[in-house]
């Protein structure tokens, strides 16, 4: 079941999992509790963050309705696929948004069925009006020709990142950033061996308080590091970690 955070400015909605049912009671995202969640939370500003497979293609076209429908800002987040019917659950919010690893995948609709040649020939004939559907949902809302889209469908098509975005399918890309383990000081780092690249050690001495005060706040890191270096790490804390320090999730021992 999908999970909520209804907070006082905004509110988020987790389809992670199986659209419709499942044999996972966890993994099941139904139409009819999503619509009426989506009704006690309207018109608050509302974030649908995604990571699913797709599932039953009437509940998505019932929860893309819900989605359309909402009187508030929507805005999707691709956390990790938006797959099948999640597909255009997904391209039904305001705005999108991807991470660069982060996917997109649409196909034609499948099912099983049983019978003689006319109960297969007329579920083909189902299936080939689902899938038209389906298109004109993805055409209309990312721009793509509903040709193009369905000879996407034909051949199940994955969007990763750019591409996703060059065809519609999202309105942003999240970059994944350098990250800097920590940021330390050179007193510190020389009781450590084979610090690891790209950790920032700050010379403490040409830190030094100067006489006269200044507004301007310090530079602790050059402008090419990316912003996420934790705080520097002082004696006291790398004594109480027992000969250990942590840089990022990472620990290093101290060289006896």
């Amino acid at each position: 079941m999908f999970k909520i955070k209804d907070e006082a400015e905004r509110a988020t909605v987790y389809i992670y999992g199986v659209i419709g049912d499942s044999w996972d009671e966890e993994e099941a995202n139904r139409a009819k509790e999503f619509s009426r969640t989506l009704d006690s939370l309207s018109p608050k500003p509302l974030d649908i963050r995604i990571d699913s497979p797709g599932g039953d293609v009437f509940e998505g076209y019932a929860i893309a309705s819900a989605i359309g429908r909402y009187e508030g800002d929507t805005h999707a987040y691709i956390d990790g696929v938006a797959a099948s019917a999640a597909s255009y659950i997904a391209v039904m919010a305001d705005r999108v948004t991807m991470n660069d690893f982060s996917a997109f995948m649409i196909h034609n609709a499948w099912g099983l069925v049983v019978g003689n040649r006319h109960d297969m020939r007329a579920m083909a004939d189902e299936m080939e009006g689902i899938d038209d559907s389906i298109a004109r949902i993805i055409s209309a809302r990312t721009g793509m020709e509903l040709d193009a889209v369905k000879e996407a469908m034909d051949s199940e098509t994955w969007y990763f990142g750019d591409d996703a975005l060059a065809n519609g399918f999202c309105d942003e890309v999240i970059v994944t950033e350098r990250r800097i383990a920590a940021h330390i000081g050179s007193e510190i780092a020389a009781r450590f061996k084979n610090i690891p690249e790209g950790v920032v050690v700050a010379d403490e001495a040409a830190s030094e308080p100067t006489s006269e005060p200044t507004s301007e706040p310090a530079q602790e890191a050059s402008e090419n590091d990316a912003s996420h270096a934790l705080p520097t790490i002082s004696d006291n804390e790398v004594k109480d970690a027992e000969g250990a320090i942590l840089l990022g999730n990472r620990v290093y021992r101290k060289e006896i």
